[in-house]
């Protein structure tokens, strides 16, 4: 086949391969390409200034922008559907403006070009049109190299994903020391859980791979240049020290991302942006002279070595759902691949590959942390044995001793025998089995706090999980271990907070702004998180009418919502902000007068006698804060009030509304200066608005009530024990030692880290168990 002056399209994975081959036969003029440089050549490509306009004009999430856009080449007519529709509005004003981009001299250039199609066994619906558009300007060849095909092989399957790894070390360390070249060495996973396992166990074995995975956004001068946005890069030469040639590499990587887009008029943009490429941008690159190189699809030499991992079902292949913005009826009406499409395609790509790679080991796995796994389906028609390989210990003494650490573990603890454990003791005799000490040992202060980038922010939640317990702050929120991961109840939560914050000041369309928020907000929902958003639609209103009606005793008549505030509490040259939000607040004209209620989505907890030991602080916090932005302030209560009722107690006295009303009601503490909470609640002597709240003939019928000097006091003991908490971080006081008030093990309920905390009986601090808090009594 003569490639001379052809266009190549081909897979990624094959240029490098191309490019020697046909260099090897004297081949001198080409172009490669892929299939999607092709697609946007061929219809029309778009560049960051796209983004930015629909970013500024419709405050869209960048990667809902980036969907849009990329929906645009499929829609080129007007249909009876709302979203296709909307997609093509936006794509004609993106045109009028000039910013999508046509590249009329690409398609000029292809008339008389030879365009080769390499290697594309199957093709996607969505291909092919495009191929058969191109056909109307010049001729398409499509060319698939024969591959044998391999009928003979097995799956090696293992217990565990770490054991899976492990022999695939073991037999690269084999395969080397047999003299085949590192280089003829590939490992093919699609699975990013195998990355830390890849990583650590390869080190085991000095076998060198290059897996990039840290990326800017990640680190501590592209997070703090990220917090100071607003001082731009003199934040960074005036905190961190560029004579290091690490930080004065990531310097160099900002401020080439800076300058990129420097043409940005909004900072607000231009910081989504520079985020965006932060979270791209990976950093660290090393590179060895020979490497096991990852490759994530089965093109190679027929004299390498590919070790396929991961060959389980829903991993190979993958399996699309339709779930995506055009769902598979629209797809069929603008003739593009549906789900069922794209797995067919899925599948019988992988197929071939496998059945077409010549040297290839599969391995696969049973359990790893996130669950429990099958064989791929693809089995079904490999028809390959599946075989249990044992382990290998002829190549790491490292994981040897690990492993014979483990056994031993087995073997002392449930008197359960490994029959390697004799062959490996006998080796390893002199390892310092039980010698190690089970108990944090701390860290460095100035390592700390040149960590963090002599500088942090403290919260009501980071403070209190410091005082639960200074080890679980010190993984929460130094080693950042345990990862936030946004779930459907917390958008819930996110969306009420958001709907209740614009309904009390603006006046809002509730229904428009409502699913318009869901529409934007960079989460799939399934069948039935959807349903329930429907339902809880309703929910809300009821809700925004309570709330109205509870303010018609109120004649605190300023309000702020989601007021952010923040305090600096800078200490020995080290950046401290002490910061917060609160949800609501009412004044009277002159800010004398004051009222806060914060929003729960959980079950509220309003219990202020932990509050001396720094915890459950939260509306102490709020009444700190508030008076920080007005000094004389006096509070006539601060409440939290439970906006969804997971569950309600039915009683025979009382309607299903009632019973939500009344747990609508504000739960917290009012001041006992009836003159003052009058001002809030007119009708404090039978409220409908405070839990609780009635005055009898003896006076007022709750204890929740507090005079100005207690509440003063209170403010006090946030500021102390804000005071408290820098001065444990900065100096790197991070022990174990959970508190215990009462029978309540404070510092371990709900914690992540029980795993790798060796908490001891005589780590916990009891505490002292208040009542009525008599603390504020001295």
């Amino acid at each position: 086949m003569d490639y001379e002056n052809a266009l190549i399209v081909a897979d990624s994975s094959y240029h490098k391969y191309l490019i020697k081959k046909l260099r090897d036969d004297k081949i001198i003029s080409f172009k490669i390409i892929t299939m999607n440089d092709l697609k946007n050549s061929y219809y029309f490509t778009y560049y960051d200034r796209a983004i930015n306009y629909l970013l500024e004009k419709y405050k869209l999430n960048i990667d809902v922008v980036r969907v849009y856009l990329g929906l645009m080449i499929y829609v080129k007519e007007d249909i009876d559907n709302v979203k296709v529709n909307k997609i093509l509005s936006l794509k004609k004003e993106l045109i009028d403006n000039g910013l999508l981009i046509y590249n009329n001299v690409f398609v000029n250039s292809l008339k008389g070009k030879r365009v080769i199609i390499y290697n594309y066994h199957y093709l996607s619906l969505e291909e092919e049109t495009l191929i058969n558009d191109i056909k109307n300007i010049t001729g398409v060849e499509i060319i698939n190299e024969d591959r044998e095909v391999i009928s003979n092989n097995n799956i090696n399957l293992f217990d565990t994903i770490e054991d899976e790894v492990v022999y695939v070390a073991s037999n690269i360390s084999k395969l080397i020391n047999q003299g085949v070249s590192i280089n003829n060495i590939k490992l093919c996973f699609v699975d990013e859980e195998y990355k830390g396992y890849v990583k650590r166990i390869f080190r085991w074995f000095n076998i060198p791979i290059n897996i990039n995975d840290e990326y800017l956004f990640n680190t501590v001068i592209g997070k703090a240049f990220l917090d100071n946005f607003d001082n731009g890069l003199d934040y960074v030469k005036n905190n961190f020290n560029l004579d290091d040639i690490n930080n004065l590499e990531l310097y160099n990587e900002i401020v080439d991302i800076v300058n990129r887009y420097i043409w940005v008029d909004s900072s607000y943009t231009k910081k989504i942006f520079i985020e965006d490429r932060f979270k791209k941008t990976i950093v660290n690159k090393k590179k060895y002279k020979e490497e096991i190189e990852v490759i994530n699809s089965l093109v190679c030499d027929n004299e390498d070595y590919v070790f396929l991992m991961g060959f389980n079902q829903g991993i190979i292949p993958k399996i699309y759902k339709d779930e995506d913005y055009f769902n598979d009826n629209i797809k069929k009406l603008l003739g593009m691949d549906t789900t069922n499409d794209l797995n067919k395609l899925e599948y019988n790509r992988w197929l071939y590959n496998i059945k077409h790679t010549t040297n290839l080991i599969i391995t696969s796995k049973r359990l790893s942390p996130l669950g429990e796994f099958y064989i791929s389906c693809l089995n079904e028609d490999l028809g390959y044995d599946i075989v249990n390989p044992g382990n290998i210990y002829n190549y790491s003494n490292l994981y040897n001793k690990i492993e014979l650490t483990k056994k031993l573990d087995s073997l002392i603890k449930y008197g359960d025998k490994d029959i390697n454990l004799d062959y490996l003791y006998s080796n390893y005799k002199d390892i310092e089995y039980g010698n190690f000490k089970s108990f944090y040992t701390g860290v460095d202060k100035d390592k700390l706090l040149k960590y963090l980038g002599y500088k942090f922010n403290l919260s009501y939640s980071s403070m209190n999980t410091y005082y639960e317990c200074g080890y679980k702050y010190y993984l929460k929120k130094i080693l950042k271990v345990d990862m936030f991961e946004e779930s459907f109840s917390t958008i819930v939560g996110n969306l009420f907070h958001y709907i209740l914050s614009k309904v009390v000041t603006s006046n809002i369309n509730i229904y428009d702004e409502y699913y318009n928020y869901i529409d934007n907000c960079d989460y799939s929902f399934n069948e039935r998180e959807k349903f329930f958003l429907d339902n809880l639609y309703n929910e809300l209103e009821f809700i925004i009418k309570t709330i109205e009606r509870q303010n018609s005793t109120n004649s605190l008549n300023n309000i702020l919502t989601e007021e952010y505030i923040e305090i600096d509490k800078s200490v020995n040259n080290v950046n401290v902000t002490f910061m917060g939000y609160i949800d609501k607040i009412f004044t009277n004209d002159d800010n004398s007068i004051g009222a806060i209620i914060d929003y729960k989505t959980g079950n509220p907890n309003v219990n202020l006698n932990n509050s001396i030991y720094g915890l459950d602080l939260q509306l102490p916090v709020y009444v700190y804060l508030l008076r920080n932005k007005f000094p004389n302030i006096k509070l006539a209560g601060f409440y939290l009030q439970k906006i969804l009722n997971n569950e309600i107690a039915r009683d025979n006295k009382h309607s299903y509304n009632y019973l939500k009303e009344d747990n609508l009601k504000l739960q917290g503490y009012s001041n006992s200066d009836l003159s003052i909470l009058s001002l809030f609640d007119s009708n404090y002597m039978n409220s409908d608005v405070i839990k609780g709240m009635r005055t009898t003939s003896k006076g007022i019928g709750t204890k929740k009530v507090l005079d100005n000097d207690k509440i003063d006091k209170l403010e006090g003991i946030v500021n102390d024990k804000i005071e408290g908490a820098i001065e444990g971080i900065i100096n790197a006081q991070f022990s174990i030692n959970p508190k215990r008030i009462g029978k309540d093990l404070k510092g371990c309920s709900y914690c992540n880290f029980k795993s790798i905390c060796f908490m001891k009986e005589d780590n916990i601090v009891e505490l002292n168990e208040y009542k009525d808090m008599e603390f504020l009594n001295d």
